[in-house]
C-alpha cells in the first residue's frame, strides 16, 4: 500500500484525493521535490502542536522513510528521482537537485528537533547539508549550481550551471539552522559566504527585492523580479526564518552581536 491503512492524516488525504503522483506518493517511483511538498504540509500542521505531531506520527515515519530512500551510492548522494528498487538508469536517475536537497535538509532538521530524532539529525546534517553544500557550491564563481550529475557528466537541464535565487535561499536556511543546532563555526562561515553572494548578485539595492537568475559567473540574466517561477515566496521565507534563527542564536549568546 502507498499509505498505511491506519493513517488518517495528510498522506491518507493525498491517497483519497487521487493525486498520488502529484505528491510523490506513487509506489513505483518518487521525486524528492514532491516529497518536500508533503513534508512542508506536515510540519506546518505539527511543528507547534504536540497533539498534531502525535496524530501524524505514522505520516512522518512513512514520509521520512520515502525521503531516505533517495540516498543512494552507499549513502554518499541524495538523488532527485528514484524507483522503489533504487536508482533509475539514465540521466534522470543521475540527477541531483541541490536546492531541493538543502531544503529537505532543513525541513528534516526541524522535524528531528520536535520529534527528538538524534540519529536522523546527524544523518541529515552530514549528507543533506554538509555533503550537498560542498558539492553544489561553485568554488570559482560562488553560488549554488542548479543541477548536478552524480557521475560528473553534463546535466541535461539547460540551466544546470546557472545560479538561481531559490537554491541560495535554501542553503542559507539549512546552514544557519545547522549552526544553531551544532554550534560548529563552519556552518556560520558558509552561511556568511552564501549571504554575501546573494547580497552582491541578487539583491537590487536601488529598489529592493532580488533578481532571480544569474549566469555561471554571477551576472544577472533576467531583470524582472517576479515571473512564472519566481514569486514572493522563497526570499521572504528565507529572510524571515534566518532573522528568527539569528535572533535566537544571539539571545543564547552563541555568536557575537
Amino acid at each position: 500500500a502507498v499509505v498505511s491503512t491506519q493513517s488518517t492524516g495528510v498522506l491518507a488525504w493525498i491517497k483519497d484525493s487521487g493525486t498520488l503522483n502529484s505528491y510523490g506518493m506513487d509506489t513505483t517511483y518518487s521525486t524528492l521535490s514532491d516529497l518536500g511538498h508533503v513534508l512542508r504540509m506536515l510540519l506546518a500542521i505539527s511543528e507547534h502542536n504536540p497533539t498534531k505531531l502525535r496524530q501524524h506520527k505514522e505520516d512522518f515515519a512513512y514520509l521520512t522513510k520515502r525521503i531516505l530512500q533517495h540516498i543512494q551510492r552507499s549513502n554518499t548522494v541524495v538523488l532527485e528521482t528514484v524507483q522503489s528498487t533504487g536508482e533509475i538508469d539514465g540521466a534522470i536517475g543521475r540527477q541531483v537537485n541541490p536546492g531541493t536537497v538543502l531544503e529537505i535538509g532543513w525541513l528534516l532538521l526541524k522535524y528531528s528537533l520536535i520529534a527528538h530524532k538524534k540519529e536522523l539529525r546527524k544523518q541529515v546534517m552530514g549528507l543533506f547539508v554538509d555533503q550537498m553544500f560542498a558539492a553544489a557550491w561553485d568554488p570559482n564563481h560562488g553560488g549554488i549550481f542548479s543541477y548536478l550529475d552524480v557521475d560528473g557528466l553534463n546535466p541535461t537541464e539547460l540551466t544546470w550551471n546557472m545560479k538561481l535565487w531559490w537554491p541560495v535561499t535554501e542553503a542559507m536556511i539549512a546552514l544557519i539552522t545547522s549552526y544553531k543546532i551544532s554550534g560548529e563555526r563552519k556552518y556560520l562561515n558558509n552561511f556568511s559566504r552564501v549571504f554575501d553572494y546573494a547580497m552582491v548578485h541578487f539583491r537590487e539595492p536601488g529598489h529592493g527585492e532580488w533578481y532571480g537568475y544569474a549566469d555561471n559567473e554571477g551576472r544577472v540574466t533576467h531583470t524582472f523580479k517576479g515571473g512564472p517561477d519566481k514569486g514572493c515566496f522563497h526570499v521572504a521565507r528565507c529572510l524571515w526564518m534566518c532573522a528568527r534563527v539569528v535572533r535566537d542564536i544571539v539571545a543564547a549568546g552563541g555568536v557575537e552581536k
